[in-house]
């Protein structure tokens, strides 16, 4: 006679930072090692428990989830009673192999419960996780048992959502119906406040104001304002490499990053999947909006016409940013960006005393040459008479009118005093 009333199979699959290993060993020996090595294709655990007056042997498979471990999934899937798989919240690109490791547990598994989990919740306060609501929806929509939020580092929820696998595998073996639910609220999923709202297969609909709004269209992000389509969202800069981020270290805006890494990115977006690409534009247009509309945090191009629109919408605080942001942007003198707001008239939103201080600034001043000739006539009468009035910003003296005149012909500028470079050659 067994000593078990129960040996369950368990697989644990997903991507290499999921902390499949680390998950299972807080579970299995309530241990935590941050240097978790990478599961060489199967890991294999046991633990032995006592659930509901029965004693019960969990073999708990750790599967590699990279794509040279894919082919032993149908394998090992063989004879399971129930499967954990694993994103990381932190990088929503873990999520895109879900459907697919479904499929594959499904034909060789059968319809055994599936528990979805989502892993690092002690990152949970992170602007780039995967909002919860939005693993519950992945989980539905796969039609998987459950949905759970877990901790490696801090335990949080793992005994918890091995007691719920083990009560679904236990009422599917002794032919008895089993709820989904979420362990992280331990409410059924019909109850769950699921801030996506899901109104066609294509079409995903996400509220981030009162005035702004993101929607899943036929597999493309669309921005909308007031109810009205603003425009498609473009690609997503994703991938950046080790030492591409070393570039990035001194970059204060994502216009410096697109011009320091160049638009070769922009092809890597095919490898997302669209609804990881909505919530990508989803979190970088919420962090937009929580961070007071700094256009640093989006691309000039979409930063500014978006900030327009949402004033003239109404968005009181968005017309209260305009004009500071087009100042303070303006005496960054970043290049590409002082030109795009010459080129689009946005400085005409400043009144002419504010212009006046901005053209102060030397650091506008040290890429006039840049922009100069895009300058109407009126700015550049004001420009120039501001180069008149210039002084050393090194020892205070006065820079000479003929030495003016061979900045705007795009000449440096050196002090004749103190000698200090104060304008480069163009």
């Amino acid at each position: 006679m067994s000593a078990y009333d129960y040996t369950f199979k368990f697989l644990l699959l997903g991507d290499e930072s999921a902390e499949k290993s680390a998950i299972t060993k807080r579970y299995c020996y309530n241990i935590f090692n941050p240097s978790e090595r990478l599961t060489i294709g199967v890991d294999f655990h046991v633990k032995l428990i006592e659930f509901k007056n029965k004693k019960i042997k969990l073999q708990i498979w750790d599967v590699g989830g990279e794509e040279r471990f894919r082919f032993l999934l149908p394998t090992y899937s063989l004879g399971a009673n129930a499967a954990f798989l694993l994103y990381d919240i932190t990088r929503p690109q873990t999520l895109d192999n879900i459907k697919e490791w479904v499929n594959i547990i499904r034909q060789k598994g059968g319809d055994i419960p599936i528990m979805l989990i989502g892993t690092k919740l002690d990152l949970a306060e992170e602007k780039s996780r995967v909002p919860k609501e939005y693993g519950i929806r992945v989980a539905k929509k796969n039609k998987l048992s459950s949905f759970a939020e877990v901790s490696a580092k801090t335990g949080q929820n793992i005994n918890k959502a091995f007691e719920i696998l083990t009560e679904l595998a236990l009422e599917r073996i002794e032919g008895r119906d089993y709820n989904q639910f979420i362990i992280t609220d331990g409410i059924p999923y019909e109850e769950a406040n699921i801030e996506f709202v899901e109104t066609s297969k294509n079409n995903t609909h996400f509220k981030i104001n009162d005035y702004l709004s993101l929607r899943l269209e036929n597999d493309k992000t669309n921005i909308y304002v007031g109810g009205r389509l603003f425009r498609q969202c473009k690609y997503l800069l994703l991938d950046i490499t080790k030492s591409e981020s070393n570039k990035l270290k001194k970059i204060d805006s994502i216009d410096e990053a697109e011009a320091e890494l160049d638009k070769k990115m922009e092809l890597d977006h095919s490898i997302i999947s669209p609804e990881t690409e909505f919530w990508g534009h989803r979190s970088n247009l919420q962090a937009w909006y929580e961070s007071d509309y700094d256009t640093r945090i989006l691309h000039r191009n979409l930063a500014f016409p978006l900030l327009k629109e949402l004033a003239e919408e109404g968005d009181n605080l968005a017309r209260n940013i305009l004009k500071q942001e087009i100042a303070k942007r303006l005496e960054s003198g970043y290049p590409s960006v002082v030109l795009y707001l010459i080129e689009e008239d946005y400085y005409k939103y400043l009144r002419n005393e504010e212009l006046d201080t901005i053209f102060e600034n030397l650091q506008l001043l040290k890429h006039l040459q840049k922009w100069f000739k895009f300058f109407s006539e009126d700015l550049k009468k004001r420009v120039i008479k501001k180069l008149y009035q210039l002084h050393c910003p090194y020892c205070g003296c006065k820079v000479e009118n003929n030495q003016v005149q061979k900045v705007l012909k795009g000449k440096g500028l050196r002090c004749l005093y103190c000698y200090s470079l104060i304008i480069k050659d163009d």
